[in-house]
């Protein structure tokens, strides 16, 4: 018979059972996205600097910088699935063709082209603006998936990509985090 406690006092069966499921359901808790998501935003706030722009990070996603670019990922229940995650990547054009000469018809063919060997049919695009500067969209969806999309935008005047990859059901999520992004006042410095 086990004890516990200074006085020697047996612990019973159901006692124990019942302190391993409370302490088996706090640890799963603390890994809930909700959970994690919290501790994310109280340490690094709302926002995100991205080159020349401040990106407001939505409750449930997080960011991660990594190399140039920067993603920002949805938070998921089932580990097993990707996450529905906002690329931002600088862009970068040769000295053959510099972004003066930018046209959003020869982008859009070349991301349509290089997407298109991925799987992905382009549906449609739409304007947009980031930062207050015009840019472009282009949508995408999985063949035969058509619950998976991706959304592949610019902004020529900033060189700077931002790209949808994951579940329709959170495109309007990062289409809104794409309108409230601001300037950021660091990089005009």
């Amino acid at each position: 018979m086990s004890t516990s406690g200074k006085m020697g006092i047996p612990m019973k069966a159901a006692t124990k059972l019942k302190i391993s499921a409370a302490a088996i359901l706090v640890l799963i808790a603390i890994f809930l996205p909700e959970v994690v998501s919290a501790a994310w935003h109280a340490v690094h706030g709302r926002t995100v600097a991205y080159r020349q722009w401040e990106v407001k990070v939505p409750f449930e996603w997080y960011a991660i910088s990594h190399g140039e670019g920067m993603a920002v990922e949805r938070m998921t229940r089932l580990s097993w699935q990707n996450p529905p995650t906002a690329e931002f990547l600088p862009v970068h054009f040769s000295k053959t063709y510099p972004s003066k000469y930018f046209k959003y018809d020869v982008y859009g063919k070349a991301q349509a082209q290089a997407l298109g060997g991925r799987g992905y049919l382009l549906q449609g695009q739409r304007d947009i603006e980031i930062a207050g500067k015009p840019g472009m969209c282009w949508i995408f969806n999985k063949y035969k998936h058509e619950e998976q999309l991706w959304i592949a935008c610019i902004v020529p005047t900033d060189l700077t990509s931002a790209d949808y990859i994951g579940n329709k059901a959170y495109a309007d999520e990062f289409f809104s985090f794409l309108s409230q992004t601001q300037r950021n006042p660091a990089a005009s410095k």
